[in-house]
């Protein structure tokens, strides 16, 4: 190890003697030192343990990814970040959000996640393509009808603590927005 040796995760300079695992990222396949604090993180970005039993290393994910994976994987980023938090603010004073989730127009490697109550709405980017890139927001509005029709598709809601749940629509509510019966 050389004596410059930084955490791919955190990017903290690793200590003579001090612990480390290599894992291999899905973007690239290429291995990165991990400290043994960012070992979690690691794995929820979905960096693979090539010592772990069953690790498939020589796989591309991006190249066999199916569109769901990549939502998949976007909501759990999601789900990490701040933004959940904040998404947890707002439900406590508005109520149940439309949540969409989707390719975010122009990045092939960006999701767009669109967060909506009757009253504003904000839209958040996760960066597929750069695991360390904190989800990001993209815009915020005050009416729904802002927003275009791409970023109306109701395909997600919103749980206490702001997690999402990608495929699960709100009650009584259609995938359009509208109430439903």
């Amino acid at each position: 190890m050389s004596p410059d040796e930084t955490c791919a995760v955190c990017g903290r300079t690793i200590l003579a003697g001090e612990r480390t695992r290599t894992y291999i990222s899905p973007k690239g396949g290429h291995p990165r030192v991990v400290c043994e604090l960012c070992r979690a993180r690691a794995e929820r970005l979905g960096w693979v343990d090539p010592a772990a039993p069953g690790a498939n290393v020589g796989r591309r994910a991006e190249a066999s990814e199916p569109p769901e994976g990549r939502l998949e994987r976007a909501v759990a980023r999601f789900n990490a970040s701040e933004a959940a938090r904040t998404v947890a603010g707002l439900m406590r004073t508005l109520g149940e959000p439309w949540v969409s989730v989707g390719a975010a127009a122009g990045s092939p490697n960006e999701v767009r996640i669109t967060v909506a109550w009757e009253l504003t709405w904000y839209q958040w980017g996760v960066d597929l393509g750069n695991e360390l890139r904190a989800v990001f927001q993209l815009d915020k509005g005050h009416e729904v009808g802002q927003l275009d029709g791409s970023a109306r598709q109701w395909n997600a809601t919103a749980a206490v603590g702001g997690q999402l749940i990608l495929g699960a629509l709100a009650e009584g509510r259609a995938p359009d927005g509208e109430p439903v019966g």
